[in-house]
């Protein structure tokens, strides 16, 4: 609910936001239905001019201008504007350190996961990015984009939202599956499973174990459809403030079934 968010402007915090929504500003259009404006002349002016810039930016798509000004609490508002644009990601290694390759990487949409592969599909990677109009991740400002840069030598400057911030930010700390726990989200795999565990599947099918790879595929789509859900938590987490929040909330999303056991390119 871009249209309803103040919090990103300068000069207004969530605390000014919400004392305008219990105004009955709960849009932009509405800051001037009130006989008394809520503001002095001057920010009146400076209010109004971010909101025509905000405007801008919403038929534009620009995803990047929201994230960039959002609070770290707020920032999971963006996602009712792109939804089917979004490219949800998360890669697999051979370790943690820093001279690792990747592996696997999982890509979904919100309808289609696809994943990629070393050795077999691997380089098909950054086309299938580029179309994206924002990715999303969980902590991969530290660990999947930097790895992702260095493999492939792209810039990956699309607007990113790294849900460990608005999760953090609403109090729900710790890694991926530690939030999935505290948001009651049920993986499909078995939920002991690991990075660690990610490794050695992966050494397991280079020695020509074959069941390996599709659990590997399967754990890291995993990660990847999750991140739709941790989304959908962190956006509603966003907007509970919000006085008409039954009415904008989102239900959890469907969880589509991972193909393991194959590869798409």
């Amino acid at each position: 609910m871009l249209t309803s968010t103040f919090s990103h402007m300068k000069g207004l915090s969530r605390r000014s936001e919400e004392k305008l929504w219990s105004r009955g500003i709960l849009a932009w259009e509405h800051l001037d239905t009130l006989p008394r404006p809520p503001f002095s002349p001057r920010k009146m002016e400076t209010v109004r001019a971010q909101i025509a810039e905000s405007r801008r930016a919403l038929r534009e798509s620009n995803a990047g201008f929201f994230l960039e000004r959002l609070p770290s609490a707020d920032m999971a508002r963006v996602y009712p504007h792109l939804a089917g644009r979004i490219g949800y990601l998360d890669i697999e290694t051979t370790g943690l350190d820093p001279w690792s390759e990747i592996t696997t990487i999982a890509l979904y949409d919100g309808a289609t996961a696809r994943s990629f592969v070393r050795g077999q599909n691997l380089a098909d990677f950054p086309q299938a990015v580029a179309s994206c109009s924002m990715v999303v991740t969980y902590n991969g400002a530290r660990f999947d984009l930097p790895f992702i840069r260095k493999q492939f030598g792209i810039a990956m400057d699309m607007p990113h939202l790294d849900l460990m911030r608005p999760l953090r930010a609403n109090g729900y700390k710790g890694g991926l599956k530690a939030c999935e726990r505290l948001l009651r989200i049920h993986r499909q795999i078995p939920e002991d499973m690991d990075g660690f565990e990610a490794v050695r599947l992966w050494h397991a099918h280079q020695r020509g174990d074959h069941a390996a790879l599709p659990k590997l595929l399967a754990y890291n789509s995993q990660d990847a459809l999750s991140l739709e859900l941790l989304l959908v938590q962190a956006y509603n987490l966003s907007m509970k403030g919000f006085p008409l929040f039954r009415r904008v909330a989102l239900p959890r999303q469907p969880r589509i079934c991972w193909p393991g056991d194959r590869t798409h390119g």
